[in-house]
């Protein structure tokens, strides 16, 4: 039993060292996040209203420059952390420099894989059921979708890099003047923002991919094809309303 255990742990560290490695290789920044606490499953953050347990990078109030030569800087630990706890880099120091993403998995074996937003990569996401039928819909169009992402009750479709009055003037055509409304659930992550990957884990288990990138296990593959955010949003928005309306009439 207990070798099974060692051994399921020693694969889940691989496969997440092997996962931030070839983001790094398609150029896509990224970090390692807080994570799970082992023992009690809550967000190693420490607050007990975290709104996304084990699924977020360091606050940068409490990040610390971090060399991959020299080691992490000391400080005063975050709350929730005994003193001796190293502190993992915040948002803004998210790398596709693949020396420091191997040394940053190697300090942090077990830590959820965070993707830097924005800059080379960006995503909407959307309720569970929802996401399972937009999918579901664009595949019936003959739409191509890039990456999928499926955490327990949401469901991230990463897309090519958009402006916020990009977006905007699409959530205007499809929301607002279709609907009255920009359906509440769907979640935005542009510039400054992250997006857990898998095989990250969460308290509701482990992510994975719903649509998983091309190539994603090839080494050296190029990265992975990624769709412009006009060619969704419409769907998104149509299956959050239909989702929410027929909640609302249960």
């Amino acid at each position: 039993m207990l070798r099974e255990i060692l051994g399921k742990r020693r694969r889940e560290r691989s496969a997440l060292l092997s996962a931030a490695v070839a983001c790094a290789r398609w150029d896509w920044p990224v970090l390692p996040g807080v994570g799970l606490d082992r023992w009690g499953g809550t967000c190693g953050c420490g607050r007990d209203d975290c709104a996304l347990p084990g699924a977020h990078p360091e606050p940068p109030a409490s990040a610390l420059p971090i060399d991959p030569v020299a080691g992490a800087s000391p400080g005063r630990s975050p709350a929730g952390r005994s003193a001796g706890d190293e502190v993992r880099p915040s948002l803004l120091a998210a790398s596709a420099d693949e020396r420091m993403v191997r040394w940053w998995w190697g300090r942090f074996p077990t830590a959820p894989l965070i993707l830097a937003t924005g800059r080379r990569v960006a995503a909407l996401s959307v309720p569970e059921e929802a996401g399972v039928r937009a999918l579901g819909q664009l595949r019936t169009l003959g739409v191509r979708t890039g990456p999928v992402v499926a955490a327990p009750g949401r469901y991230a479709f990463l897309v090519a890099p958009y402006t916020l009055d990009e977006l905007g003037d699409l959530l205007d055509r499809y929301g607002l003047d279709r609907y009255g409304t920009v359906p509440f659930t769907l979640r935005c992550h542009g510039d400054d923002g992250y997006l857990a990957l898998p095989p990250s884990r969460v308290p509701g288990g482990p992510l994975r991919w719903a649509v998983a990138p091309a190539g994603a296990a090839v080494p050296g593959a190029a990265a992975p094809w990624l769709p412009h955010v006009a060619d969704l949003v419409r769907t998104l928005v149509d299956t959050c309303h239909s989702v929410t309306q027929v909640r609302r009439s249960a």
